[in-house]
């Protein structure tokens, strides 16, 4: 039986061991749920970027192209778009390819691009990534992105919830069994799984700047029918499905 382990923290990754291993990167708020949604409103693609010059030049090497990111929370001047879902309509991105830079998420997906496939997860699209990891023979590790690189209650949370999910077809560590029940200590403590994520410093740090419904979106379980998938060769992210379809 394959293993899932975690780490709190990018940094905290051995990078050696992840040539044979899948990674899940997770960034809850907001960066792997926003990636989600753009690609469930037919972005063509996710281009993650680490720095915010970087993602200009890319952006202006690259034709059909939105330049999209946040630093501090704050979309940087020129950009497009920021980092709420809420900006990623179908009528603005479909069709186009996006340049993603944010403060932690898409630092976490460079940082894993040795792995044997990359994944992006979020609470939104738990079910669905499950669903299509179950049944691979490979170990995962799941990594939380973190804030400012501290560790986040809201990554942490999504971790434990894949781990539960995937216990039946993988083999806990004990690191992933320390975020399952911390995941389910915070969701007991707090009542639900939306009032836990929005007790986290960074959901409060979001709602005081008026992110509150991205917060609140963020939680919902299920909404999400998408499983972006990195490929480090070509410096973007896909749907799954369309990946398939194009190797079919």
């Amino acid at each position: 039986m394959p293993t899932i382990s975690a780490v709190s923290l990018p940094d905290h990754l051995d990078t050696a061991l992840l040539s044979d291993r899948i990674a899940v990167v997770i960034d809850v708020l907001r960066a792997t749920t926003t990636i989600a949604h753009a690609l469930d409103q037919g972005a063509s693609c996710v281009v993650p970027v680490a720095s915010v010059d970087a993602a200009r030049i890319v952006a202006h090497n690259r034709p059909n192209t939105l330049l999209c990111g946040e630093r501090s929370g704050v979309k940087p001047d020129g950009f497009h778009l920021g980092n709420s879902p809420s900006e990623y309509a179908q009528s603005t991105i479909r069709g186009m390819d996006l340049v993603l830079t944010t403060t932690n998420g898409t630092r976490a997906l460079q940082m894993c691009a040795d792995a044997y496939t990359v994944y992006t997860g979020s609470l939104t699209n738990l079910e669905a990534l499950c669903d299509e990891v179950r049944f691979q023979d490979r170990d995962i590790v799941l990594v939380c992105s973190g804030t400012d690189r501290r560790v986040s209650l809201e990554d942490c949370i999504c971790a434990g919830l894949l781990a539960e999910d995937l216990q039946t077809s993988h083999h806990l560590d004990d690191s992933a069994r320390l975020l399952l029940h911390a995941a389910r200590g915070a969701i007991d403590d707090r009542g639900g799984l939306s009032d836990a994520i929005a007790s986290s410093f960074h959901a409060k740090r979001l709602i005081d700047m008026g992110f509150g419904d991205d917060v609140r979106d963020a939680a919902e379980l299920g909404a999400s029918l998408c499983v972006p998938c990195f490929d480090a060769a070509t410096g973007e992210i896909r749907p799954v499905s369309q990946l398939n379809r194009s190797h079919g």
